[in-house]
């Protein structure tokens, strides 16, 4: 990447910003106790949580909480207690029994949680590890006591019910009177936080509940979410005084710091992040696999990885705040961890052009392949503001190397239908948000049954991710999972970036500071935790 584009950027983006600020620096100031997050729109703009793709309101609460500090599972949600049985067939949680609905809905029960189970997991679910959340049965064995049952072990089934979960729990008895138009119209949830209204693509506002069954009291009367897809708007309200916090892209935060605002971040990494050859539908049988592809050949693989210089992305896309990581879906605090893949990266998918171009020209490129067209996707997805500029960069990169390339913009829900229907034909940046325990994260990204946002998938890795699935021994399920990530290594299934904490920008005469763990689909969460300043 010449500097002379990351240049061209932020001038960009500079612009944008002052031609903003001329029409909203005279904007009336906020009323007090009320705090405003400029932030990317969500992928579905609703309030049914199972038609979107694992993004939570603030006024829902799932049955595992996290601490705000480590991350670490804990019961500061609905659940009072959960575990599982010796052959992780079964999970049972137990419900607290002080636990209330928002707007009088009454006590949560056992019978709210098989309720939402259900709703999450119908015919019409979109949310993209679904199959993780799915059991042979769930039933409610009294008022606050629900079992869940498997063919097959879950060895963390935790994890689909907490932060990053597939769930969050609903009232069955507004549903039962108000059918799904009541959640649609007002839903009740359980947080310290309740729900006020919607703008359609603008955004959802809440207010702090009164006498909160846990007890909790949010610094702020008043929670706003405002969608803003575009980096300048959100730099332009923050300074306006029109919003307290958002998510910049890193590379214009610098403005803001100017300015006088601060940064704070997740208590631990968020997310990693690269990119996916999507479409890599190689099961043996299947018919959505393309041989004609440039990337299903693994020499135009690794000349795509070979074709970044990750250091100055990392510098570029999150000001130089990124830890390079050997896989986007390897962590060293899971199972499965290979370090001797950190050693061998270099010599595999190091930066070398000249390497890139020979490799394109052992494949034939571009004439070996009747398209040889290869297709970026630039979207916004909240938590990831540098996605657009993550498209441009490998645009950037690729065409350096000789490959011919486009950038698709499209949203999310796109990208998805595309996945669902088996034609996601593209590149794209993707994340690992927050970083997934080892048998979710190779379940959903490299088997058919996994994500419509998916990536490589064989035989091979298929195998493996089904092995892992019946595993329950400690040390068999960690060589498993090692010989997982090392033949994804080895075959250049992705394009690994980087590690990183979830920033947001604030303005710290109206907010003092905000504890969250970067455990949630768009890494931020505890919402009740946003402080005022004094």
């Amino acid at each position: 990447m010449k500097s002379t584009q990351s240049s061209k950027l932020r001038t960009l983006l500079a612009a944008g910003c002052v031609a903003l600020l001329t029409a909203t620096a005279s904007a009336p100031a906020l009323s007090a106790g009320k705090v405003v997050l400029a932030v990317d729109p969500p992928t579905a703009d609703t309030n049914l949580f199972w038609n979107g793709t694992g993004e939570r309101l603030p006024c829902f609460q799932a049955l595992v909480g996290h601490d705000p500090v480590t991350g670490k599972y804990n019961n500061s949600e609905l659940a009072e207690s959960w575990s599982a049985n010796e052959e992780f067939t079964e999970w049972t949680f137990r419900l607290k029994k002080n636990a209330e609905f928002h707007f009088g809905w009454g006590p949560v029960t056992a019978a709210d949680v098989v309720h939402s189970y259900e709703l999450t997991t119908g015919p019409d679910s979109t949310i993209n590890s679904i199959e993780h959340l799915r059991a042979a049965s769930a039933e409610a064995l009294d008022e606050h006591t629900v079992v869940f049952r498997f063919e097959t072990p879950r060895t963390d089934y935790a994890f689909q019910h907490a932060g990053r979960g597939s769930m969050v729990v609903y009232s069955k008895a507004q549903f039962d009177k108000e059918g799904v138009d009541g959640y649609v119209n007002k839903p009740a949830g359980t947080a310290a936080y309740q729900y006020v209204s919607r703008q359609p693509g603008a955004g959802v506002t809440f207010e702090r509940v009164p006498n909160h069954w846990q007890g909790t009291v949010p610094d702020f009367e008043q929670l706003e979410l405002r969608w803003v897809p575009e980096p300048a708007t959100k730099l332009a309200l923050l300074l306006a005084g029109e919003a307290h916090i958002s998510d910049l892209p890193r590379e214009i935060q610098g403005d803001a710091i100017a300015a006088g605002k601060t940064i704070v971040k997740s208590k631990n990494p968020a997310m990693t992040t690269g990119a996916i050859f999507n479409g890599m539908y190689g099961k043996s049988g299947d018919p959505a696999y393309r041989a004609d592809l440039p990337w299903s050949d693994i020499r135009v693989r690794e000349a795509m990885n070979r074709a970044l210089n990750r250091p100055e992305m990392i510098e570029i896309l999150y000001g130089g705040r990124g830890e390079p990581v050997p896989s986007w879906l390897m962590d060293s605090r899971h199972e499965g961890y290979v370090p001797e893949l950190k050693e061998r990266f270099d010599g595999m998918y190091g930066y070398d052009t000249e390497r890139a171009k020979a490799l394109l020209a052992e494949a034939g490129y571009p004439d070996a392949f009747p398209d040889p067209t290869i297709p970026i996707v630039s979207s916004v997805l909240s938590g990831n503001p540098e996605f657009g500029t993550m498209a441009e960069l490998l645009q950037v990169y690729f065409e350096e190397i000789g490959l011919q390339t486009e950038i698709r913009e499209m949203d999310w829900a796109t990208l998805g239908n595309l996945g669902r229907s088996r034609e996601a034909y593209l590149i794209s940046p993707v994340r690992n948000a927050p970083i997934r325990p080892t048998e979710a994260a190779l379940v959903n990204f490299h088997t058919v049954r996994g994500t419509r946002y998916g990536g490589y998938e064989s035989d091979t890795s298929e195998g493996l991710a089904d092995k892992l699935e019946q595993t329950i021994n400690p040390e068999e399920r960690n060589r498993i999972a090692q010989e997982a990530f090392t033949y994804l290594f080895e075959q250049y299934a992705d394009m690994p970036l980087a590690a990183v904490f979830a920033e947001l920008t604030v303005d710290p005469t109206v907010v003092k500071d905000w504890t969250f763990p970067g455990v949630s689909t768009n890494s931020v969460s505890h919402y009740h935790l946003i402080e005022a300043a004094e």
